[in-house]
């Protein structure tokens, strides 16, 4: 039986200039981390469709720090910063690559998953509420 140590994260390689960047994709306390921080990811986190166009259109400075977390420097400023001054295309290639690793299936059956997890829980309401909340 294999265990957590045994599984290999999911990563994708992406081509920037005439460097590799290698992409994990971002953890449940990076997402965490994400929606305290920008409520503009929460939305998406929702039940909205997560794509390139709706990243980007939510600012410098959240593309930034999605694709730092990407690469495995959640909250580095650094990072962030290096992120930012990446050109639009770069940017969007590499987001492309994190929302493959870290939904592979995509947000639908993740948000289901969550749905059942927090009905064990009681929670099924709360996340009803929030979605309620933002969809006004």
């Amino acid at each position: 039986m294999a265990g957590l140590l045994d599984i290999a994260p999911l990563t994708e390689k992406v081509r920037v200039g005439g460097a590799t960047v290698e992409v994990s994709g971002v953890s449940a306390g990076g997402i965490v981390a994400m929606i305290a921080r920008f409520p503009e990811f929460r939305m998406l986190m929702t039940g909205k469709d997560v794509d390139v166009a709706s990243l980007v259109s939510m600012g410098g400075d959240a593309v930034a720090a999605i694709i730092a977390a990407g690469v495995g420097f959640p909250g580095d400023e650094a990072q962030e910063a290096a992120a930012a001054r990446l050109p639009l295309e770069a940017q969007a290639d590499i987001l492309a690559a994190i929302i493959k690793v870290t939904l592979p299936n995509g947000i639908g059956p993740f948000l289901e998953k969550l749905t059942a997890l927090l009905a064990v829980k009681g929670g099924a309401e709360a996340l009803a509420k929030v979605r309620a909340t933002k969809s006004h």
